[in-house]
């Protein structure tokens, strides 16, 4: 109900806009709504299209509301569950991130409590296609130390797999910057630390066409404020090539990083740019040197970037509402960053986008955590847009741009 008003005030809001701006018509309607769990919390933290046209979610279901187990779900091309399946024992454990693998299994990395050594571990898990476990691993250190985990995780041109995240085990202090790189069974070959005194997280890493790889996330122990994004650019080996942050005196952070031809892409948020949280998508050349940057509306926070068909961005994350809470929020922009238009998803209470995936139809799809709609306390959430009602009709978040350089943006598929 509370969606049907909504959509009548919006599709009011756009006939009145038209008549003094001129957007493409559309009504804010989606072409349908999932959610996935039961009666505890369980929540989606990552998306990715499967090769047969469908998607694969990873995240976390909770039991009797005291553990979690990493969630693991697939669904077809509507959002209707294929199956589902959950991995985990007697205590916390967690899917962070999931990747189709080359042979059409899946790659999940995340963390647990249940195996390893001691505390929270970073855990590498590889399903078959049809969600059996083939096997998987932990990394981590001593038994007294505080945990360690994994945010993102890319199939390597090898075959193998290399795997960012956090470490307290190892490094030069605090939390430090993880990465990983394994077999194609996830034996590890080599592992690197990065970072200071402070707390330094990796959030995104991606193989590049150099065969090195780039990872963004944040630094609290560089930079010029509290929490800076980080990026840094490895070889083959893992050995730091340059790193850059960015930011200003607050809390800043990047959550996804995507290499466009010779430049690097980024979305988080950032505390820097006036009051409260905005998102934020940032470009760089090949070493790293800022081109352009663009915020994007109040109190708002990127979690997911992807290169859409038409060579522009679309950016999931999530809004704070006065009125009704936390939304899930889509940003579109065009491949310079500049907003063409953006959505906001969910009823009254907690809602956030956490993945996005362009749709073959041209629409897009976002995961995320709900405890708007569903069974439970929280969900896994999936939303699907129709193309129609993708326009530049919804109320705009003005986009401010600094730093912005002549240089063109480029595009090129996503790797």
């Amino acid at each position: 109900m509370y969606l049907k008003r909504l959509s009548k005030w919006l599709t009011i809001l756009i006939i009145l806009t038209a008549l003094v701006t001129p957007v493409l018509a559309a009504k804010l309607e989606e072409e349908w709504n999932r959610t996935y769990g039961g009666l505890y919390d369980d929540g989606a933290w990552s998306l990715q299209g499967t090769n047969d046209g469908s998607y694969i979610i990873a995240g976390y279901a909770s039991s009797q509301g005291q553990v979690s187990d990493l969630l693991l779900v697939k669904t077809d091309s509507k959002g209707i569950e294929q199956w589902n399946r959950t991995f985990g024992g007697s205590s916390e454990d967690l899917g962070c991130f999931v990747r189709q693998a080359q042979d059409g299994g899946y790659i999940v990395t995340g963390s647990t409590k249940s195996y390893g050594i001691g505390e929270e571990r970073l855990w590498l898990l590889k399903t078959d296609s049809n969600g059996n476990k083939e096997w998987d691993r932990t990394f981590g250190g001593f038994v007294s130390s505080s945990g360690d985990g994994g945010w993102s995780v890319d199939q390597t041109k090898d075959g193998g797999y290399i795997v960012t995240g956090y470490t307290r085990s190892y490094g030069a202090g605090g939390m430090d910057l993880w990465l990983i790189k394994t077999d194609s069974l996830g034996r590890k070959e080599w592992d690197r630390t990065f970072g200071g005194p402070k707390d330094d997280v990796g959030m995104s890493v991606i193989q590049t066409k150099d065969g090195g790889y780039i990872v963004t996330g944040k630094t609290a122990s560089y930079g010029s404020g509290k929490d800076d994004v980080w990026l840094i650019k490895t070889d083959s080996a893992g050995f730091k090539l340059w790193n850059e942050t960015f930011g200003g005196l607050e809390d800043d952070e990047g959550m996804q990083v995507l290499e466009v031809k010779d430049c690097y892409i980024i979305t988080g948020r950032t505390e820097s740019e006036g009051a409260g949280k905005k998102a934020f998508l940032l470009e760089t050349d090949s070493n790293g040197k800022k081109l352009w940057e663009r915020v994007y509306g109040e109190d708002s926070v990127g979690i997911s970037l992807r290169l859409t068909l038409d060579g522009g961005y679309i950016i999931a994350g999530y809004t704070n509402s006065k009125d009704s809470g936390r939304e899930a929020l889509l940003v579109k922009t065009d491949n310079s960053g500049k907003e063409q238009w953006n959505m906001r998803f969910g009823g009254p209470g907690q809602n956030m986008a956490t993945s996005v995936v362009e749709s073959i139809d041209g629409g897009y799809v976002i995961a995320g955590i709900t405890n708007s709609y569903g069974a439970g306390a929280e969900d896994a959430w999936l939303v699907k847009v129709r193309p129609e009602n993708i326009a530049s009709a919804s109320s705009k978040l003005v986009g401010s741009m600094t730093n912005k350089s002549t240089a063109s943006g480029n595009v090129t598929p996503e790797v």
